[in-house]
């Protein structure tokens, strides 16, 4: 059984197993695609974006996840997960011309590593 809410919610104990159900918001997909639309000064924000940004995203769902009942991985790991999504999207970005900023970095995760806003002082 796999639970996703727009809240978070408690662990539950169902059939003998702890599931944590997910938060399924605005915190996974909308930054990685803002962060990568900006990052390369995209000229919209297609549906094709969004398709690859929900490929990224299920791709760090990792099978423990899947186990715990959650279909998101650690929100936790946030920035990590962001920047991954803002990857694809920036090279969607520039695979389908729709990116401003030229030239492509050479390396865009690195590119996109810097970009990130860094709260520590």
């Amino acid at each position: 059984m796999i639970f996703v809410s727009g809240s978070p919610f408690d662990e539950v104990q169902f059939k003998g197993k702890t599931l944590k159900p997910g938060q399924g918001n605005n915190a996974y997909i909308f930054p990685g695609i803002g962060l990568g639309a900006v990052a390369c000064n995209a000229k919209l924000i297609d549906n094709g974006m969004f398709l690859v940004a929900a490929r990224a995203l299920a791709e760090q769902v990792s099978e423990e996840d899947l186990q715990r009942g959650t279909l998101y991985p650690p929100l936790s790991e946030i920035r990590g997960i962001s920047a991954n999504i803002a990857e694809v999207v920036i090279n969607y970005a520039y695979e389908h011309d729709l990116a401003q900023q030229q030239p492509k970095p050479d390396n865009v995760k690195q590119y996109l590593l810097d970009y990130m806003y860094d709260p520590t002082y």
